[in-house]
């Protein structure tokens, strides 16, 4: 039986523990393709290892998967969703920027 710690140790993956940058070494299915939304669609919210996640097909019909940025109440705004739409278009467009 294992020791509380070693449990803790064992089922803790979220950024930052022994466990979660193990698991980060390797590909974790995040959804299959037939749930992500048509081009250009709604994303999908997806929750892996501890981390909220934005799953969505790109106009070109890439599949993109993005790390979900949650504004602050001071910073939150209507501009909000189109910062994040701007930074998912360049990410799928390749963009280094």
């Amino acid at each position: 039986m294992l020791s509380r710690e070693d449990n803790e140790l064992l089922c803790r993956v979220g950024p930052g523990t022994p466990m979660g940058d193990l698991m980060r070494q390797y590909w974790v299915p995040a959804a299959l393709s037939s749930e992500l939304p048509a081009r250009d669609g709604a994303p999908l919210r997806v929750r892996l290892l501890g981390e909220n996640l934005i799953a969505f097909r790109a106009s070109s019909g890439a599949v993109g998967l993005i790390r979900r940025a949650v504004p602050t109440a001071a910073r939150a705004s209507s501009t909000a969703g189109t910062r994040t739409r701007a930074c998912a278009a360049s990410i799928t467009a390749g963009s280094s920027t």
